[in-house]
C-alpha cells in the first residue's frame, strides 16, 4: 500500500494518536522506554521533551548529581516510576522511585487522586521535597531538666523527611470502544499490520520472509499476555529475536525477572512486611533467561507457582490472595537451520531441573516457536506511522475488560473444542483464543479464513506443550490431537529426531556400540527425567597391559556401580556364556555419552552388550536399544521409569527395544505402537537370551 495513503487512513481512524515510531526512538536516544518517550513528545513536543529528559531523568550517569541537587535545593522533580505501599505499623504510606532508587514518604492526597499508584505504580513527573529538622537529644526530656535548657549545636541528631509532594502521571486514558470501531476501517491483514507496527515491528520486513503471513500471527502471540488475564506463555528460541524487547518497551505494567533468584517474598507476599510481591503488583511478569532462574526455597516457591498458574490464587501464611498477572517464560534454545537442535529429547530440556515438572508445564497455555522468528535487523524495527506505544499498551490492557463473551461464544459454536480434551487443554485454548480474537477482531466481525488460521496457531501452541509432556511422561500423558473441530491440527514436533550419531546406530552400528538409557526423579518437582545413553566400547589394536578405561559424560550417575556389576558378572560367568576365549579387560576402553541421569538399574544390560560386542568384534542389530538392570547373579531387572526410558530411546529412532519379560509389555504396546509402527519389543528372561538375540547370524 502506498505510504501516504496509508498514513492518511490511519490518521482518519485514530486522529492525533498515531506517531512516527522510528523518529521518536531515534530523537530521544533510547534513554527511556518507548511508551514514555512517545508520551513526552506527544504531550510537550520534541524540544520540550528533550529538555525534560535532560533535566529530570535519573539516568545512571546523572543519578548522583540529581540527588546532590535535591540535597542543596530541598526540592526536585524527576521523571520516574512511582509505586506506593502502605505500612500499617508506621501508619504512613511509602513510595518507591525505581530509577531514583529511593523509598520516600508520599502525601496521602496523591493516593486519593491517583489510586493506581497503590496497584502497581505509574510513570510520571514526581515532585520531591526534602525537609530537615534538628532533634533534641533524649536526655533533655528526662526528669530534672527544663525544656529550655540550652544544648550544644551538635548535641542532637538530624531528621530528614523526603516526601513526594506532587505527581503528574505520564500515562494516557483510552477508549476501547473507539479502538474497536476504528477496526472497521481496515481489512484484516491491514489491521494486523497496524498491530505489528504499533508493537514496534516493521510489517513489511516480516512479510518479506518466506513464511511471512504465518510470522505475522506468531509475532502477535507475544502480545496476548497483556490482553488476557492469567495467560501463561513460554517462548524458546535463539538469541536476538526480540523475545523481551516487545513487552519491555510497550507497557509499564510488564516486569522482567532476568535469571537470578525468585523467592516467595518477591514473587508473592513478603510475610515479614506484608508487602505485595510482583505477581500482585504487575500485569505481566517476564522470566527472561529462564535457564538461569533459581527458586529460593524450591519446594515452597514451586508449590505456590503451581497453585497460582492453575487458579490465579495462592496462600501465604494464614491468608489467601488472588491476582490476574500473566506469566511469560523466555529462554534461549540452540537451533540448526530453522529447527531446534537435534540433541534435545524434549524442548523443555533447556529449563532448570526444578521447572521440568510436568505439573508446572501443563499449566502453560501456549508455546511460541521462537526458532521460527528471524533475528532482528535495523529493517525489522524501521517502523513509520503507528499507534503511539503508551496508547497501544494501555489499549491492550483495557482489552482485558472488553465485553467479548458473546462474540467468543459464537466462535466456539462454529468451531467447538475437540472431544477428549483435558480441562487444562480447554482453559488454555479458551484464554489464548479469546485474547487473539479480541486483538484481531475487537469489533466482533469475524473473517472466517483468518479465524481458521488463528485457531490453527492457537491449537498448535497448546499441542506443542502436550507433545513435550508426552515425551517426558508418556504414561501420564497420552498422544492426542488438541484444538478445535474443523480446524487442522498442526504439530511441528517430530516424535523421533535423529542426530548424526543416531543415524549411524539406526542403520549401520559399529562393533562395541550399544544404546541404553538413564533416568532420575527430580527431588524438587518430582518429575521424571530420562535420556538416551550411548555406549562405545573399544579394544586396543595391540596387546596392552593397561587396565580398562571408563569415561562418562558429566551428569551421568552410577557409572562405577554399573561397571563393577557388569565386570563381575562377565568374569564369573564367562564359561557358561561361552566367552572364555574372548574376555580381555586389558586395553578395553568404554565411553558413556548422554544423559543426564542415573544408569544404575537401567543401563547395565546395554553396557554388557557393548562390551561383548567389542570382544566379538560384532555389531549389534541396527536401531536396537537395551533397557534393563543386571544383578551380580545375572538377573535382568525391570528399570524404574520404564515408559519414560522407552520414550527416550524411541525419540532417537531406536525401534527395537530389548527389555525384561517382566516389563509392562501390554502398556508399552498400547502407549507407543500406534505412533511408532515399526516398534518391536524383544522380551528376555536371561543374559543368554540377550546375547543369543543380539549376535545370532
Amino acid at each position: 500500500m502506498e505510504t501516504v495513503a496509508w498514513d492518511r487512513r490511519v490518521r482518519q481512524a485514530f486522529g492525533a494518536i498515531p506517531t512516527d515510531r522510528g523518529a521518536v526512538r531515534a530523537r530521544l536516544g533510547g534513554q527511556l522506554p518507548a511508551f514514555l518517550a512517545e508520551f513526552l513528545i506527544g504531550a510537550y513536543g520534541l524540544q520540550r521533551a528533550s529538555e525534560l529528559v535532560a533535566a529530570h531523568w535519573p539516568s545512571a550517569r546523572r543519578l548522583q548529581a540529581l540527588k546532590y541537587q535535591l540535597l542543596k535545593d530541598g526540592t526536585l522533580d524527576v521523571l520516574d516510576y512511582l509505586e506506593a505501599s502502605v505500612d500499617l505499623a508506621d501508619g504512613a504510606p511509602k513510595g518507591r522511585l525505581a530509577a531514583f532508587q529511593e523509598t520516600v514518604a508520599i502525601a496521602p492526597a496523591l493516593l486519593d487522586a491517583w489510586p493506581d499508584l497503590l496497584s502497581g505504580g505509574m510513570w510520571g513527573r514526581v515532585s520531591l521535597s526534602r525537609t530537615v529538622e534538628r532533634a533534641a537529644p533524649a536526655w533533655l526530656h528526662e526528669d530534672g531538666f527544663e525544656d529550655e535548657t540550652p544544648f550544644p549545636e551538635d548535641a542532637g541528631g538530624m531528621i530528614t523527611d523526603l516526601t513526594v509532594v506532587g505527581f503528574e502521571p505520564y500515562q494516557v486514558s483510552v477508549d476501547v470502544g473507539a479502538f474497536a470501531r476504528a477496526r472497521q476501517g481496515f481489512s484484516t491483514e491491514e489491521w494486523i499490520d497496524l498491530l505489528l507496527a504499533s508493537s514496534g515491528y516493521n510489517p513489511r520486513w516480516i512479510r518479506s520472509h518466506p513464511q511471512g503471513r504465518r510470522l505475522t500471527r506468531l509475532y502477535l502471540l507475544r502480545l496476548l499476555p497483556l490482553v488476557e488475564r492469567n495467560l501463561n506463555v513460554i517462548e524458546l528460541g535463539p538469541k536476538n529475536t526480540g523475545k523481551t524487547h516487545l513487552l519491555r518497551n510497550l507497557s509499564p505494567y510488564a516486569y522482567t525477572v532476568a535469571g537470578g533468584q525468585a523467592t516467595p517474598a518477591n514473587l508473592f507476599v513478603n510475610l515479614a512486611t506484608q508487602a505485595a510481591g510482583l505477581i500482585q503488583s504487575r500485569r505481566v511478569i517476564l522470566f527472561d533467561e529462564v535457564a538461569r532462574l533459581e527458586f529460593s526455597r524450591n519446594h515452597a516457591t514451586l508449590s505456590l507457582l503451581k497453585d497460582y498458574m492453575e487458579s490465579g490464587q495462592f496462600s501465604r501464611g494464614r491468608s489467601s490472595y488472588g491476582a490476574d498477572t500473566s506469566l511469560v517464560f523466555m529462554g534461549n534454545l540452540d537451533v540448526e537451520g530453522n529447527r531446534p537442535a537435534d540433541r534435545y529429547r524434549h524442548l523443555f530440556q533447556v529449563l532448570p531441573s526444578h521447572l521440568q515438572d510436568t505439573a508446572v508445564l501443563d499449566r502453560l497455555h501456549s508455546f511460541i516457536p521462537g526458532w521460527e522468528l528471524p533475528k532482528l535487523t535495523p529493517d525489522a524495527l524501521n517502523v513509520g506511522l503507528a499507534l503511539a506505544s503508551d496508547y497501544f499498551g494501555e489499549v491492550l490492557l483495557a482489552l482485558r475488560d472488553w465485553a467479548y463473551d458473546g462474540f467468543w461464544t459464537e466462535v466456539l459454536r462454529r468451531w467447538p473444542f475437540r472431544p477428549g480434551l483435558t480441562q487444562r487443554d480447554v482453559v488454555a485454548l479458551d484464554r489464548v483464543g479469546r485474547a487473539f480474537f479480541k486483538l484481531v477482531f475487537p469489533d466482533g466481525v469475524i473473517d472466517e479464513e483468518v479465524a481458521v488460521e488463528l485457531l490453527s496457531v492457537i491449537s498448535e501452541g497448546r499441542q506443542r506443550i502436550h507433545d513435550q509432556l508426552v515425551k517426558m511422561e508418556p504414561g501420564e500423558f497420552a498422544f492426542r490431537p488438541v484444538g478445535f473441530e474443523g480446524v487442522p491440527v498442526v504439530s511441528d514436533d517430530a516424535l523421533a529426531v535423529e542426530t548424526e550419531r543416531d543415524r549411524v546406530m539406526n542403520r549401520s552400528p559399529q562393533s562395541g556400540q550399544s544404546t541404553g538409557a538413564a533416568g532420575s526423579l527430580d527431588p524438587v518437582s518430582g518429575g521424571v527425567n530420562s535420556d538416551v545413553v550411548v555406549i562405545q566400547a573399544v579394544m586396543a589394536q595391540e596387546a596392552s597391559s593397561r587396565r580398562p578405561l571408563i569415561l562418562a559424560d558429566e551428569g551421568l550417575v552410577g557409572v562405577d556401580s554399573a561397571w563393577h556389576t557388569v565386570r563381575f558378572y562377565l568374569d564369573a560367568h564367562r564359561h557358561s556364556l561361552g566367552l572364555d576365549s574372548r574376555v580381555r579387560w586389558e586395553g578395553l576402553g568404554v565411553q558413556l555419552s548422554g544423559g543426564p541421569g542415573d544408569v544404575r538399574g537401567r543401563a547395565e544390560l546395554a553396557l554388557m552388550l557393548g562390551v561383548v560386542s567389542a570382544w566379538l568384534d560384532h555389531p549389534l542389530k541396527p536401531a536396537l536399544a537395551a533397557l534393563g538392570g543386571l544383578t551380580l547373579s545375572g538377573e535382568v531387572t525391570v528399570p524404574p521409569e520404564m515408559l519414560a526410558l522407552t520414550m527416550a530411546v524411541l525419540s532417537r529412532g531406536r525401534d527395537i527395544i530389548m527389555l525384561p519379560s517382566q516389563s509392562p509389555l501390554s502398556l508399552i504396546e498400547d502407549t507407543f505402537a500406534p505412533h511408532f509402527p515399526r516398534l518391536t519389543l524383544v522380551p528376555i528372561d536371561t543374559v543368554e537370551d540377550a546375547l543369543r538375540y543380539s549376535f545370532r547370524k
